[in-house]
């Protein structure tokens, strides 16, 4: 083996021990979702491919799909990250839909408070607008995620006036239209709507609210970046999805 292989061979190995090291803190962290398993997959997979390098290169099938998967996974990630973070809010809305994120027994993510000091910094440049709080109760969760979101808006000091809570959503798609029903008896018709959510998530959000019948703005919170792997890879696939079935 030749000194590029050697280097190829540390690469795998070394990304391979830091997405499985990352996939099993997320595990013992966070609650378990697609993007934590597959982390897991991509990282044990590449230490396998490391660990018996000399065999599997000669394997160009194996080859092959290692680089399909990179030319599909590397342009579709930096995709959504431009996509997602060219906010277009024009801070005039009628609303704000707040996406909800998990909730770990009754403490939010970092992820669900990152979107939510994203709604306080809308509610301050404008205060009129309504802001709904969108997500049920999920695996792991004490309570549903729109109530611990109200809560974390009160004690910012949101007026208990301008929250609406949704807590029966399950699905982006849930989110968009129970949110939609719940403004349409508050709003008069023609109202201006956006949402938040993180920045990997922006592309299919927007899509998905259109289906929904909302021409929605929105803004975006960051991705803390040990959740990089997991929220991409996941929001890969069902981007895949998304485009393969023409839903959204």
């Amino acid at each position: 083996m030749g000194a590029g292989g050697r280097v190829l061979r540390t690469l795998l190995l070394v990304l391979g021990a830091a997405l499985t090291a990352n996939a099993a803190w997320l595990a013992l962290t966070a609650n378990l979702t697609v993007g934590t398993g597959a982390t897991a997959l991509l990282g044990l997979s590449l230490l396998a491919w490391g660990g018996w390098f000399p065999r599997l290169r000669r394997v160009r099938w194996l080859t092959a799909v290692a680089v399909l998967v990179a030319l599909l996974v590397v342009p579709l990630s930096a995709f959504l990250a431009v996509v997602g973070t060219a906010d277009d809010v024009r801070h005039d809305e009628d609303a704000v839909i707040v996406l909800g994120a998990a909730v770990h027994g009754s403490e939010l993510s970092r992820t669900l408070v990152g979107r939510l000091d994203r709604a306080v910094d809308y509610h301050a440049r404008n205060p009129r607008a309504l802001l709904v709080v969108t997500g049920g109760r999920g695996p792991q969760e004490d309570l549903p995620e729109a109530v611990a979101m109200r809560d974390y808006l009160r004690a910012r000091g949101v007026p208990d006036d301008l929250i609406v809570v949704e807590d029966r959503a399950t699905s982006t798609e849930e989110n968009f239209t129970f949110s939609r029903a719940l403004l349409d008896a508050r709003l008069p018709s023609g109202y201006r709507v956006a949402f938040v959510t993180d920045e990997f998530h922006v592309y299919r959000a927007g899509r998905i609210a259109a289906a929904a019948g909302l021409d929605a703005t929105h803004a975006s919170s960051r991705t803390p970046w040990y959740f990089w792997a997991a929220n991409y890879l996941r929001e890969d696939l069902l981007v895949l999805g998304l485009w393969a079935t023409g839903r959204g």
